[in-house]
């Protein structure tokens, strides 16, 4: 299927946004993804909760998940949701990676409160955190009637 102007000038324009976003100041050592291409139509199901199972349920699953954040749910337990350590924040803010909790626990190696995620394992590859922050701006995108 081929995309309209529109939609991508669109997502682009959350990319930027969100690169600039308040919620960053404080932290350091964020990984560069800008030259990443953002990739349209992630599909949570497909991409985004496999990533979670490979790296993050161990934790962030069953029936006592850590930060009571059980990625093994799907999106439910993400979206609009505040985080349980800054509550001022949300786990994932629809087409804003950069005021994403969850976004910011995985793409900055100093955080705000706690460590980089996931703990005591090697990052996320590029390639994945990319993959969260396209799908992260196209819930906005897909929520506004973009689709």
């Amino acid at each position: 299927m081929t995309r309209g102007f529109s939609s991508q000038a669109f997502l682009s324009f959350g990319l930027l946004i969100s690169t600039l976003s308040p919620a960053r100041a404080g932290l350091s050592g964020c990984d560069d993804l800008g030259a990443i291409e953002a990739l349209p139509n992630v599909d949570f199901a497909t991409e985004i909760q496999p990533i979670f199972d490979n790296h993050c349920t161990q934790c962030h699953g069953g029936p006592n998940p850590i930060a009571f954040m059980d990625l093994e749910q799907g999106y439910t337990q993400l979206v609009d949701v505040p985080s349980f350590q800054i509550p001022q924040f949300t786990r994932i803010t629809p087409g804003y990676p950069g005021d994403s909790y969850l976004f910011l626990k995985i793409n900055c190696a100093n955080q705000f409160e706690g460590d980089r995620m996931p703990r005591e394992a090697p990052p996320l590859s590029l390639f994945d955190q990319a993959l969260i922050r396209d799908w992260i701006n196209q819930i906005l995108i897909f929520r506004t009637g973009f689709e």
